[in-house]
């Protein structure tokens, strides 16, 4: 049967922080013995040892207990209360995290779904390798200045690399500002090689994988799913500079 370990005052602040019961129970244990086994916090808990593994495992990862060994018995600890600090500071950096997502992203293009809204952005579908060259040849590249966050890895599914190429050059003739976010990869490394001099190009870091491109030009942002073959074009100067912005921290931390 499972035990009483802390005050109930004590528990619900711990679940606050996104321990859960069988965390708080196994962590309370640890303090108050100084380590124990796997069986011993079983018993001094009620808790299965199913649950008191899964238990340790998530608590090491967040930095609040550590393994020792007492020959060949392994015991765990209880690291310092303090630690608490870093999961309050790391759930505040989430927070802002997510906050700008909120607000630079995902309410700016809720809003342009919105049918209630009054001044209703213009959005366009479009389908097929065709329709992606159209998003870019007729929308994108008549901008004075674009940013792309993409990678040639899903493009070379749609575009061949003779059209790339040439839309390189036509970037180059219409004197567009054209910067590029590309996942780290060899393909992407050589188009950037091949657009040097007329785009400019950062790279994600290597565990960034993209699935789709965001490309911000003027007052469109295109959304672009070589996957799929589709593009969704929304036209909104508001939409767009939020995104924009958005993706500009991105380039300026990179």
């Amino acid at each position: 049967m499972k035990k009483q370990i802390a005050p109930a005052n004590l528990t619900n602040a711990l679940l606050q922080l996104k321990l859960t019961e069988k965390e708080v129970a196994t962590y309370i244990i640890l303090l108050e013995s100084g380590s124990a086994s796997v069986q011993g916090i079983s018993r001094n808990t009620g808790i299965n040892r199913v649950s008191i593994y899964a238990a340790l495992d998530e608590l090491k990862r967040k930095g609040l207990v550590a393994e020792s060994r007492k020959g060949k018995k392994k015991l765990f600890v209880a690291e310092n209360p303090d630690n608490l600090e870093r999961l309050v500071a790391k759930k505040k950096e989430e927070a802002k995290i997510e906050e700008h997502l909120l607000q630079n992203t995902i309410l700016p293009m809720l809003k342009a779904i919105d049918i209630s809204q009054e001044n209703k952005p213009q959005i366009k579908f479009f389908e097929g390798a065709d329709g992606i060259t159209k998003v870019f040849d007729e929308y994108i590249i008549k901008q004075r200045e674009a940013i792309n966050c993409g990678s040639y890895e899903t493009a070379s599914k749609v575009v061949s690399e003779k059209d790339e190429l040439e839309f390189f050059q036509d970037i180059k003739e219409r004197k567009v500002f054209y910067r590029m976010l590309l996942e780290d990869t060899p393909l992407n490394h050589k188009f950037a090689e091949a657009g040097k001099g007329i785009t400019h190009t950062k790279f994600l870091p290597p565990e960034t994988k993209i699935s789709a491109d965001i490309v911000i030009a003027g007052s469109y942002t295109a959304l672009i799913s070589y996957d799929r073959k589709n593009a969704t074009l929304i036209e909104d100067a508001s939409i767009a500079q939020a995104i924009k912005t958005y993706l500009d921290f991105m380039w300026e931390e990179l």
